[in-house]
């Protein structure tokens, strides 16, 4: 079967009928793809009849009509040549300056040739701040788990679209938690002196403690920042309970490495206390999981 390449609009719109499509099993809505890529739903309509035209998809009539995709579309969205990381949105940082910019897409280009290595890229939010030669680093994405780094050589205000030149490309594999973490977490009992505390973390070098409570399990952290605060206030006698972060920033041993990712980029951490059955057993950082990423080169 002979299939051609589809404007970017095309194959974002038939990924999305395909995707909403292999979830629902039944004829998709013009206003569900719409939804689904943040586009006009006329725009979606006008493209349906060429799609139409050229064979990619099917209309059904009726109060539970819509769109069926062939299987010339199934085909296309698994050719390696058009591979789509469709609709799977990630953040965008520019500079190494975090943006309200996100992906909605990302279409691998010249794959098959070794001399060139380019994305385009669709994104949602303001493009007015982002020029030709910036830096770019995408992702983690959500569904297919792929990070790109590289610099913009192209960009399309009236269509929301980026040309990535690819310096590096990642997929994080599944791998859990506890194959990464540091086992030698040091803990403190909640009804332990702030200067016990203070002594740890002058011993160790160390900046934070995760607080436990007769039975070993985690109640709260407590920091450097937490121990200034009690000298300020005159308080080295306290103990640590009293000036314990509730908010412990946590995972379970057997969660995933972008589980990990995802929750130190949305606190804006560096580090997580890993847990088993409410107990602390490891610490992974981001340092942890940039090394390991390092290592896949």
């Amino acid at each position: 079967m002979m299939i051609e390449k589809l404007p970017s609009t095309y194959a974002s719109i038939l990924n999305a009928l395909v995707e909403l499509y292999m979830m629902s099993k039944r004829p998709v809505k013009s206003r569900d793809i719409a939804e689904k890529l943040s586009i006009n739903e006329g725009t979606v309509r006008n493209s349906m009849v060429a799609l139409r035209a050229m064979g990619y998809i099917e209309s059904k009539t009726g109060p539970y009509g819509g769109y069926v995709p062939t299987q010339k579309a199934l085909e296309y969205v698994k050719m390696p040549t058009n591979t789509v990381f469709a609709l799977d949105i990630a953040p965008i940082t520019i500079n190494k300056l975090s943006t309200n910019l996100y992906v909605t897409g990302i279409e691998l280009l010249d794959v098959i040739n070794p001399f060139s290595n380019r994305a385009l890229v669709r994104v949602i939010g303001d493009m007015k701040n982002i020029r030709i030669g910036d830096n770019v680093r995408i992702g983690p994405t959500a569904n297919s788990r792929v990070i790109i780094e590289g610099v913009i050589t192209e960009k399309n205000e009236g269509l929301r679209e980026l040309v990535v030149a690819i310096n590096k490309l990642i997929a994080i594999p599944k791998v859990k938690v506890d194959a990464l973490m540091s086992k030698n977490v040091i803990t403190i009992k909640h009804d332990s002196l702030l200067k016990d505390a203070a002594k740890v973390f002058a011993e160790k070098k160390i900046r934070a403690l995760p607080i436990i409570d007769d039975e070993g399990r985690i109640v709260g952290l407590i920091t450097t920042s937490e121990i200034a605060r009690a000298y300020y206030e005159g308080n080295l006698n306290a103990k640590v309970g009293d000036y314990a972060r509730r908010d412990v920033p946590t995972i379970d041993k057997e969660a995933d490495l972008y589980d990990a990712m995802r929750l130190m980029t949305v606190n804006k951490i560096g580090r997580l206390i890993v847990v088993s059955g409410g107990k602390p057993v490891g610490i992974i950082t981001r340092t942890d999981i940039l090394q390991y990423l390092a290592s896949l080169d």
